[in-house]
């Protein structure tokens, strides 16, 4: 038997309850037995990379929000990469690496079902496989290309353009032709964007002048934003949508953590009837698995030719996972592209 660690969420934290509380977690540690005889079509897996990301926040409150909650003193899931130790699959064999939504438990045995894929390191490094060539990658590619439906010589503004998802809407972005406007929280943020990401403009909405920014940044109005944010941040995006303009609304970062009543401010209605937008909330998890793949084949791609780069913030050890977790709230922290923990 080999003693493991595992994270459990404790106590559930509703939306006003305000920020994420690492009390709110625990680290436990419990037996687990290697030699344990496995049924047909399960692999045991150890972790090696670990997600995380902003739509954990809605997993844990009590009430279903657009997904399930976490339940009580069970393990916390998440996008992760783990080797397979030992197989009872076809699909996999010892020494292979996986990627699939695992419990944030060292070593475990899962069932192998559709969404566990092959994490193939001549393919892209596995830590591509929770970032460009992951969820977050296939979440931006989804709405820029299938509801930004971009044009060559449009305007594209993504908001939390400094994260994960917003680093690669910009470079897709460009891919297609766009001028990409780039929205974050911090100077050195937006100068990343343009010298790393090469975003056309890169804009601190912390600044006293950020509307008059983005309108001078945005001299023919814009065609596609990606809404990653919410709240003031978009209010003045929203005023410079033109005709016919696509938003695709992936997220709204700014109320995660408060209630959706208390996020009163602009209407958009008036906005959307006359302008004739087009606004579209969408989830990653919808779109069928040969829309994923054919995401996923674009994406690896581009890694390969160089044409999109991905930038890591890597923690290490799996005591991280909690604190690399609640600082993805704060707003000005400076991380810059996919957060993930190394084991």
């Amino acid at each position: 038997m080999t003693e493991i660690k595992q994270i459990i969420l404790d106590k559930y934290f509703e939306r006003d309850d305000g920020m994420p509380d690492p009390n709110q977690f625990k680290i436990t540690t419990c037996k687990f037995d290697e030699n344990q005889k496995m049924e047909k079509d399960h692999i045991m897996i150890k972790l090696e990379y670990v997600s995380v990301d902003p739509y954990l926040r809605a997993r844990m409150n009590s009430k279903k929000t657009f997904v399930d909650p976490f339940k009580l003193h069970d393990p916390i899931n998440s996008g992760c990469v783990a080797k397979v130790l030992k197989s009872t699959s076809d699909r996999f064999k010892e020494g292979d690496h996986v990627s699939g939504y695992f419990d944030w438990k060292e070593i475990q045995v899962v069932k192998v079902v559709k969404e566990i894929l092959m994490a193939d390191p001549k393919i892209a490094p596995l830590s591509a496989y929770l970032g460009i060539c992951g969820m977050p990658g296939v979440t931006a590619y989804f709405g820029t290309v299938l509801i930004g439906k971009p044009k060559k010589g449009e305007t594209l503004v993504v908001n939390a353009a400094a994260g994960a998802v917003g680093t690669v809407v910009g470079q897709i972005g460009k891919i297609h032709g766009l001028r990409v406007v780039g929205i974050c929280g911090s100077d050195e943020k937006a100068k990343s964007l343009v010298n790393e990401f090469h975003f056309d403009v890169g804009l601190n909405y912390h600044s006293s002048t950020y509307a008059e920014d983005l309108k001078k940044a945005c001299p023919n109005g814009i065609d596609v934003f990606y809404e990653n944010v919410g709240g003031e941040v978009s209010d003045p995006i929203l005023l410079l949508l033109n005709v016919h303009a696509r938003v695709a609304c992936c997220g709204a970062i700014s109320v995660y953590n408060k209630k959706v009543t208390d996020d009163i401010g602009q209407r958009a209605q008036y906005i959307v009837f006359e302008k004739r937008i087009t606004m579209q909330g969408f989830l990653v998890f919808e779109y069928s698995d040969e829309e994923y793949k054919d995401a996923f084949q674009h994406l690896s791609k581009w890694l390969k030719e160089g044409k999109i780069i991905e930038k890591h913030v890597i923690n290490n050890g799996f005591d991280q996972i909690i604190p690399s977790f609640v600082k993805i709230f704060e707003t000005k922290n400076k991380n810059i592209g996919k957060v993930i923990i190394k084991l």
